[in-house]
């Protein structure tokens, strides 16, 4: 497992959302009510940008066919659509970041 960093801990403060690209994951880093959300940047239904999606009791709606989603499950709260993918927040010195899995050398 390798750590990704997303962004400084300094920058972080209630209404933050931006949309962040580190090698080949797209995520939306989002802190309400004093909690970081780390989710898919783009909602599963037809891949709209969720960044501009509007966030409340710890759900996220996209923008454009208001589906919502739950910010800690990932689950569709009207059901019928695939589940939002969630990031684990990992927390390194005075960084934001997530872990993902080590590139594989090929013929190692």
């Amino acid at each position: 497992m390798r750590f990704l960093r997303l962004e400084r801990l300094i920058n972080l403060h209630d209404g933050y959302r931006r949309t962040l690209r580190v090698d080949h994951i797209e995520v939306l880093v989002i802190q309400d009510c004093g909690e970081i959300f780390i989710v898919q940047s783009r909602c599963p239904h037809q891949e709209y940008p969720l960044e501009k999606g509007s966030i409340a009791d710890g759900s996220i709606s996209c923008p454009w066919h208001h589906m919502t989603f739950d910010l800690k499950t990932g689950t569709h709260l009207g059901g019928g659509c695939s589940r939002l993918k969630i990031y684990e927040p990992v927390f390194q010195d005075n960084l934001l970041g997530i872990m993902t899995e080590a590139p594989t050398s090929a013929g190692f």
